[in-house]
């Protein structure tokens, strides 16, 4: 009988321990899953190393896929392979009445609100389970969670499809900005798309039929992009570069904000103006739409996946889990510049 759970425990901000937990009686209203892959998120840096986790301890990671390990339940049975939607909402308030779990006022969350992913197992409501067919792979799979959000952006953002002349400019090619890229690829084919980066290594990855355009190349001359796109895709939280945003919009250009913002960022009263003088449509989006009878975006990546959408292109590294503390310590000195660091994506592997 299985007694004990392997986790990466955030214990205090900046600090990890790698331990054995007592795994407990499984509850009735619960399923118990073996993790088989877990991916390393942007959003979990600042969590570990700003101050920006809600409690301590906490086993962080929140985009995973495993299989069934334990059930009560007869409609999910020991080896199904499955997905987790990581956030718990209340089912009461006034956007859960209407299915809109994502806006939900009172929610929990798996990695962030409570324990997540970064273990061998963890324990769930079967309500935030997704069963997968066998053919699709853990390693795309785990990125459900990343790829609802970027479709979630496009279906934000495009209410229509974008028209062969329209000009489309996507900021930042990390992970969340190439599963935007490649989705906008399977779902609209041609397109007229601009990818704005600083990292070589990052815009290699992008498809060669669209323009590519690296901010640190010294004859880069970034003015040639003002006022030239119908849409924009914000995905790097980069203050300065959306300081400078509304200089790249056309009149009438649509823009949708999705990265997490990495510090405040401040707006000239000229930069204001122009969402004036050239009828700026702004908008946001926050996390993903799941069991939505009107938009399911967790569904609908499934579907993509089986017309050969692959996250697990974008794979940098493969590690174990004792290995996450060693590679989140990585990407947060790459991001304060004391250390330098190529990667795109990093998923943990449980054996």
């Amino acid at each position: 009988m299985l007694k004990v759970n392997k986790i990466v425990n955030l214990i205090k901000n900046g600090k990890f321990e790698v331990s054995a937990r007592k795994l407990l009686p499984l509850k009735k209203n619960k399923i118990r899953i073996k993790i088989k892959a877990v991916g390393i998120c942007a959003s979990d840096i600042p969590r570990a190393y700003d101050n920006g986790a809600y409690n301590y301890p906490l086993v962080m990671g929140h985009e995973m896929t495993g299989e069934i390990f334990e059930s009560h339940l007869k409609e999910f049975k020991i080896g199904d392979r499955v997905v987790i939607f990581p956030l718990i909402p209340c089912k009461k308030c006034k956007y859960c009445i209407k299915k809109k779990y994502n806006h939900c006022t009172n929610y929990s969350y798996y990695g962030s609100r409570e324990d997540g992913g970064y273990a061998n197992y963890i324990d769930v409501y079967p309500w935030n389970i997704l069963k997968i067919e066998k053919k699709i792979s853990f390693l795309d799979s785990f990125a459900l969670e990343p790829s609802a959000v970027a479709l979630n952006t496009i279906n934000t953002l495009f209410q229509n499809k974008p028209k062969k002349k329209e000009k489309i400019l996507v900021l930042g090619s990390g992970f969340i900005g190439l599963l935007i890229i490649n989705l906008l690829k399977i779902k609209y084919k041609k397109l007229n798309l601009t990818v704005v980066d600083r990292n070589d290594h990052k815009l290699k990855m992008v498809p060669n039929n669209f323009k590519k355009f690296n901010l640190k190349k010294k004859n880069s001359n970034i003015e040639k992009l003002y006022n030239e796109f119908d849409y924009i895709i914000e995905t790097t939280g980069n203050n300065k570069l959306i300081a400078e945003i509304f200089k790249f919009a056309k009149n009438k250009c649509s823009l949708i904000f999705m990265g997490n913002i990495n510090d405040d960022v401040s707006f000239k009263k000229k930069e204001i103006n122009l969402i004036l003088r050239k009828e700026l449509r702004l908008c946001g989006v926050w996390n993903s739409n799941y069991k939505n009878p009107n938009q399911n975006d967790w569904s609908e990546v499934i579907k993509f996946i089986k017309k050969g959408f692959r996250p697990s292109k974008f794979i940098s590294h493969k590690i174990k889990l004792d290995k996450i503390p060693l590679f989140i310590k990585k990407i947060h000195f790459s991001r304060i510049k004391s250390e330098k660091f190529k990667f795109l994506k990093i998923v943990a592997l449980n054996d």
